[in-house]
């Protein structure tokens, strides 16, 4: 005879996950059937579930069924789980049904790596990683796409109407007959899928970003990369420089640009910090989302790409230069261009004003063909948020070896997901559902990251004195109802832990 103790050793992920969710304010998370009811069977308690989804997403892991299996057949899941055999059906319910939840332990599993110093939230990184969802690319659908279908039906259609014009002038027979019924047959095929592909034309238009899934509605069609595209979802991602820990996981648009706004808006709230440095790539270079950054406290150094020049040649917008004093523009001839007009725009999220400039000069100007075919003469516009972007140019190109820090927080995070725990597509459907498998991932990357710096013995004694804090606490309030301060808490003997709960805001309970 033997244990599931004596078999699982000390160092294993196993016993990290188990002392890690056993140290969390589970209760406050608001997970599902957290508290038992007086009829009914006694449902799976959340922490269980919980570690179970923790330890798969480290160990590859994923699918329910596997999950699942591995409750029966894998000696570490037997030992964490204590002999419990959730079926898939329940593992899948407690997944998709607390996504809300398990975001939460993950914003506080990073207060606490904050209020432990291994997050300072002075300089984050920001980048995204395309990964497929469940929805073909057939299965995805846009105008163009279907003016192709209904153009290829209705040559179809045609053909087979050519060739009931040329049977009728044969003699009827009975084999002329039957060939007559199978091309109505298929005639009739082609536009019953004609009226389908108009009633996707119909939602297509409908649509916010003109595209539509059928298996999965949330996903979209994305360019994963070099030109590839694939119908998944667009994962943002943002870190911290300090120890390249995950600080938050959302999903963004089809594209970067208009998500770096809503990262640092996160990122700020989350760490409660009002300053921050954020490096991001050339995708996220859009001037509104910058002058956003900017006005909240955040400084970023985003390179601005490659400048798609006009096609024609001739004079460039760069070869007017702009006079900040007098608010207008010097042209080439050296006349200057004032300001007659101000409308606004507006790009994927944000509305923003644009200036237009102008000079009446241009009537009989020598270097007009160079410079217009316009009849009403050359015009410059200027967003109002051009110096904010002036300004985040010119710091990527003052601190080139401060922007290249990039890749080296962040990269790296990509890589472990993708390469070593296969996580480059989603097995679920939703944006939420798809959010939460990458938030579950950050938590075992973290629990990982910090466990490779400081070691698993020091964060196995961090994380009990938690986990005593927290049932001292539950001990105290919640069954004697008394409440508890700050000073008597300081008085304990894991000061670390009890600080880091104190940062968590686990005391302002009753």
């Amino acid at each position: 005879m033997t244990s599931l103790e004596s078999v699982v050793s000390e160092d294993s992920w196993a016993r990290v996950v188990d002392i890690f969710v056993d140290a969390l304010p589970i209760e406050d998370f608001g997970f599902k059937n957290g508290q038992l009811n007086r009829e009914g069977n006694i449902p799976y308690h959340p922490r269980d579930l919980f570690k179970l989804l923790i330890y798969g997403y480290r160990k590859r892991i994923r699918s329910a069924e596997q999950l699942s299996e591995a409750c029966r057949i894998n000696l570490e899941v037997m030992w964490l789980l204590k002999g419990l055999t959730p079926s898939p059906r329940k593992i899948n319910y407690f997944r998709s049904n607390n996504a809300q939840a398990i975001e939460k332990a993950h914003r506080h599993f990073v207060k606490l790596l904050q209020g432990w110093q291994f997050i300072d939230g002075k300089v984050l990184a920001l980048d995204s990683t395309k990964i497929r969802g469940q929805n073909s690319l057939k299965n995805n659908f846009n105008e163009k796409k279907i003016k192709r279908h209904l153009k290829f039906i209705d040559g179809k259609i045609s053909d087979y109407l050519d060739d009931l014009s040329e049977l009728e002038d044969r003699k009827p027979t009975a084999l002329l007959k039957e060939k007559k019924e199978m091309i109505m047959d298929k005639i009739e095929d082609l536009q019953q899928r004609r009226e389908t592909y108009q009633d996707l034309d119909q939602m297509v238009r409908q649509s916010e970003d003109g595209q539509i899934s059928l298996s999965d509605p949330e996903a979209k069609a994305v360019i994963h990369h070099r030109n590839i595209v694939q119908v998944g979802y667009n994962i943002q991602t943002t870190v911290d420089s300090k120890n390249k820990m995950v600080v938050d996981v959302f999903a963004g648009g089809v594209t970067d640009r208009s998500d770096l706004g809503t990262a640092s808006k996160r990122a700020q709230d989350l760490l409660e910090v009002e300053t921050i440095d954020l490096l991001a790539d050339a995708g996220y270079h859009n001037g509104a989302e910058i002058a956003y950054c900017e006005r909240r406290g955040v400084r970023t150094f985003i390179p601005p790409g490659n400048h798609h020049y006009q096609k024609a040649e001739g004079y460039r917008k760069i070869d007017f230069k702009y006079d900040k004093e007098n608010d207008v523009y010097i042209c080439p001839a050296g006349e200057q261009m004032v300001h007659i007009q101000t409308f606004k725009k507006k790009n994927s999220k944000r509305k923003y004003r644009v200036k237009r400039y102008g000079t009446p000069a241009c009537a009989g100007c020598c270097f007009r063909s160079e410079c217009t075919s316009s009849k009403s003469g050359r015009y410059i516009e200027r967003p109002m948020h051009q110096e904010h972007t002036e300004r985040n140019d010119r710091r990527v190109k003052r601190y080139p070896a401060f922007y290249r820090q990039r890749q080296a927080i962040i990269e790296h995070i990509f890589g472990t997901w993708k390469r070593q725990w296969q996580l480059t597509h989603t097995i679920l459907y939703g944006k939420e559902n798809t959010v939460t498998e990458y938030i579950l991932a950050s938590i075992a990357y973290n629990l990982t990251r910090l466990a490779s710096i400081k070691g698993k013995k020091w964060m196995k004694e961090q994380l009990k004195g938690l986990k005593n804090a927290i049932i001292c606490y539950f001990n105290i309030v919640m069954l004697n109802g008394a409440s508890v301060s700050h000073t008597e808490c300081q008085n304990s003997s894991n000061l670390t832990a009890l600080i880091a709960c104190h940062n968590s805001k686990i005391w302002e309970r009753k």
